[in-house]
C-alpha cells in the first residue's frame, strides 16, 4: 500500500521526499455467508505526511488529498502537509523547529536524495524571543476564540442557526491553530476543521472527546460545525435547528 501510495504523489507533482508524523491502522473482519459478497477494504491505514516536492501540486491541498483517498479506494486517507524543496531548505537554514523535528526525527518512506537531510541543522532554534512570539500568539488566538463563543452566547430575538454555527467553526479553528503553534510550532496553510481536528489529535485526545462521532447524529453535528461557513455561501433556507447549534455549543 505504501509504494502504491508513493506513486500516486508522484503522478501529482515532482516528488522529492515524503517523511511520515503518525500512521493509524484499523483491522476489520467481517463475515458474509450470503451471496452476493461484499467488496470492502478489510485493512485501512491513516497517515499523516509531510510531503517535500519540487513545485506545489496543481490541485489545492483539500482537493488533493481527497484524490488520494479516492484513488486508494477508501483503503487509505492521508492528511498532508506540503512544503515545496526550496522551501524546506530555506526553513531549515533560518531555523524551523518543526521541520527540523520531522526530518531528523521521523522515518522517511521516499526521497530522491539527502540534500534535505544534509541540510537539517543539530541544534533546535531555542531563543527566548522566538518562544516569546509564540506565547504571543497563544494568547491571541484564545482571546479571540473566546470573545467569537461570546457572541455565540448572546441571545436575542431572532436568531440564525448557521450563522451561529459558522461562527463556532471560527472559533474553533483559532483553537486549533493556537495548539499547534504551541505543541508543534507549526502554522498550517490549510484550514479545514476537520484537517485541524485530525492534526491536533497527535498531541491531545480533546477534538475526539469533544466531538466523538461514534453515532449518526454525533457524526452529523460534527459536520455542520465543519461546514455551516460553506453551507451558508451556497443554501438560503438551511435546515439546522436551535437544538443542533445548542448540542455542539
Amino acid at each position: 500500500m505504501k509504494d502504491e501510495l508513493i506513486e500516486l504523489i508522484q503522478m501529482e507533482l515532482p516528488l522529492h521526499s515524503v517523511y511520515v508524523i503518525g500512521m493509524e491502522t484499523i483491522k476489520k473482519r467481517q463475515k458474509v455467508f450470503l451471496y452476493p459478497f461484499p467488496v470492502m477494504p478489510q485493512e485501512t491505514v491513516t497517515y499523516t505526511l509531510l510531503v517535500v516536492g519540487h513545485r506545489s501540486p496543481a490541485k489545492n491541498l483539500g482537493d488533493f488529498m481527497a484524490n488520494l483517498y479516492g484513488k486508494m479506494k477508501g483503503r487509505c486517507r492521508v492528511y498532508v502537509i506540503f512544503r515545496t524543496l526550496s522551501n524546506v531548505l530555506k526553513r531549515l537554514d533560518i531555523g524551523d523547529n518543526f521541520l527540523n523535528r520531522i526530518v531528523s526525527g521521523t522515518p522517511c518512506i521516499f526521497k530522491e536524495n539527502n540534500l534535505v537531510t544534509e541540510s537539517c541543522p543539530v541544534g533546535m532554534c531555542l531563543h527566548s524571543t522566538y518562544y516569546e512570539r509564540i506565547r504571543e500568539s497563544w494568547i491571541d488566538r484564545m482571546e479571540r476564540a473566546e470573545y467569537l463563543l461570546s457572541v455565540v452566547g448572546i441571545i436575542g430575538e431572532r436568531e440564525d442557526t448557521a450563522s451561529k454555527m459558522a461562527v463556532m467553526h471560527f472559533a474553533m479553528e483559532q483553537v486549533c491553530l493556537g495548539l499547534l503553534r504551541i505543541f508543534w510550532e507549526y502554522v498550517p496553510n490549510h484550514y479545514s476543521l476537520s484537517y485541524l481536528f485530525h492534526l491536533c489529535g497527535h498531541f491531545t485526545g480533546l477534538p475526539q472527546r469533544i466531538f466523538p462521532r461514534g453515532t449518526y447524529g454525533l457524526q452529523r453535528q460534527f459536520y455542520m460545525l465543519c461546514n455551516a461557513h460553506h453551507i451558508m455561501r451556497f443554501k438560503g433556507a438551511i435546515q439546522f435547528s436551535p437544538d443542533d447549534s445548542d448540542r455542539v455549543f
